[in-house]
C-alpha cells in the first residue's frame, strides 16, 4: 500500500487546534507542521510546544504554503469558512471542527469550493469515535437491528463548561454546539433517510440570571423519511463542580430485530484526591472526577488517548493511504447544521418545521 506524506497546516492554537497539532506532530504521514493564531502569543506558544516548522498570525500565510496539503480548521465557529474555502480552492483537504458553520449558507460555500479545487472536507464529531458507537454502527450496518424505528438521546453537562463556550462565542448555542453531536450520531445511524419534520422546545433560568442569553435545557422531535423518530434532550447545567470533565450521554436505538443501549455516564472510573484533579476543559480542579469523562480525550503517558486522537489519526491515515475513514462528511455536517437550525427554530417559535419534500 502507497502511503503518501504531507504538510498540515492548523488553524486556530487554541485548546482544539492545540490537540490536533499535537497529534499531526506525531503521525508519520505528516513531513512538515504550521500554525497559526490571530494572537501571537497563542501560536507561539503552540508552535514550540509541537516543534512546529512555521508560525504565524496570518490564517492565510500558512494555508498558501507549498509545503502544506492539507488543513485543520480550529477557529470559533463563526471564523471556520474563510479558511477552510480558500484551502480547498486550491485542492486542499481540510478537517474542520464542529459545527461545520453556523449557517447553511456557510456550508454551502465550503461544499462548492471543495468541489472547485477537487479536495476533501470533514467534520470533527469526535463522538462517533467512542468505541461502542463504531461498533453498533458496524452491527446496525449488518442489519443485526433491522429497520431502525426509534432513537432516544440525552446530553448533560456542567455550568463549567458552558461558560467556557460562552465566553468563546455567543453566537454558538448549546444546540449548535452539544446537541449537535446527538444529532450528527442518530442521522449517522440514520444515514439511508433524511429528517422530515422538527418539533422542539427549549427552557433556560441559569445563564440568563448571569446575563447571558441562553437557554440551557431543550427538546426535539425529529421524523425521519423512513418513519423512524428521534428523540434528543439537552441539559447544559449541572453544578459546576460535579465530577464530570464533558459530556455525558445515553442514547438507545430500538430496531425491529434488536436494540443498542449506550451509557456514557463514565461513572466507571472514578478519581480521588486531597490534592484536586484537574479539570480537562476548564480552569479549576475537583476532590473528585471521572477520569475518563472528558469528550475528547487525554493526553497521557506522552501521547493523546481518546477519540479525538482516534479520529484526527484516522483522517491523516485517509489522506496518507486514501483507505476510507468514518469520519463525518462535509455533506454529513451540513445535513446536521440544518437540522440544529431547524431545532432552534421550533424551539424558539413553537412551530413545526417540515423540510423540502416532507409532503408535509
Amino acid at each position: 500500500m502507497a502511503h503518501r506524506q504531507f504538510g498540515i497546516a492548523v488553524i486556530g492554537s487554541g485548546r482544539m487546534g492545540s490537540i490536533r497539532a499535537g497529534l499531526a506532530s506525531q503521525h508519520p504521514a505528516v513531513n512538515f507542521l504550521a500554525v497559526s493564531d490571530k494572537l501571537e502569543e497563542k501560536a507561539r506558544k503552540l508552535a514550540t510546544d509541537v516543534k512546529a516548522n512555521r508560525v504565524s498570525t496570518n490564517n492565510d500565510e500558512i494555508i498558501d504554503m507549498d509545503e502544506v496539503g492539507a488543513v485543520i480548521v480550529s477557529t470559533s465557529e463563526p471564523e471556520h469558512c474563510e479558511p477552510a474555502v480558500r484551502a480547498l480552492e486550491q485542492g486542499k483537504s481540510v478537517l474542520v471542527e464542529k459545527p461545520m458553520a453556523l449557517s447553511t449558507e456557510d456550508c454551502d460555500k465550503m461544499l462548492n469550493a471543495a468541489e472547485r479545487g477537487g479536495a476533501s472536507i470533514h467534520i470533527g464529531y469526535s463522538l462517533r469515535f467512542n468505541r461502542h458507537y463504531l461498533v453498533g454502527r458496524d452491527q446496525a450496518r449488518a442489519g443485526k437491528l433491522g429497520r431502525i424505528v426509534t432513537c432516544v438521546g440525552r446530553l448533560y453537562n456542567t455550568r463549567g463548561t458552558a461558560l467556557a463556550i460562552l465566553k468563546r462565542s455567543e453566537e454558538a448555542t448549546f444546540i449548535q454546539d452539544a446537541l449537535t453531536y446527538m444529532v450528527d450520531l442518530f442521522g449517522w445511524y440514520l444515514s439511508d433517510a433524511t429528517p422530515v419534520e422538527i418539533v422542539a422546545r427549549k427552557h433556560g433560568i441559569v445563564y440568563r440570571d448571569m446575563g447571558y442569553d441562553a437557554d440551557e435545557a431543550a427538546s426535539a422531535i425529529i421524523t425521519y423519511s423512513n418513519g423512524a423518530i428521534v428523540n434528543i434532550a439537552l441539559g447544559y447545567a449541572l453544578p459546576i463542580n460535579y465530577p464530570t470533565h464533558g459530556r455525558l450521554i445515553r442514547a438507545e436505538i430500538l430496531g425491529e430485530k434488536g436494540v443498542l443501549l449506550f451509557d456514557d455516564d463514565h461513572k466507571q472510573a472514578i478519581g480521588y484526591s486531597e490534592d484536586g484533579m484537574n479539570h480537562a476543559y476548564v480552569g479549576h480542579s475537583m476532590e473528585m472526577s471521572f477520569l475518563t469523562s472528558n469528550a475528547s480525550g487525554n493526553w497521557a503517558l506522552g501521547k493523546y488517548w481518546g477519540p479525538l486522537g482516534d479520529e484526527t489519526r484516522a483522517w491523516l491515515d485517509y489522506l496518507s493511504t486514501g483507505v476510507p475513514c468514518p469520519n463525518a462528511t462535509g455533506t454529513d455536517g451540513r445535513r446536521t447544521v440544518q437540522v440544529t437550525r431547524a431545532i432552534e427554530h421550533a424551539a424558539a417559535t413553537g412551530e413545526t418545521v417540515n423540510f423540502p419534500g416532507s409532503n408535509a
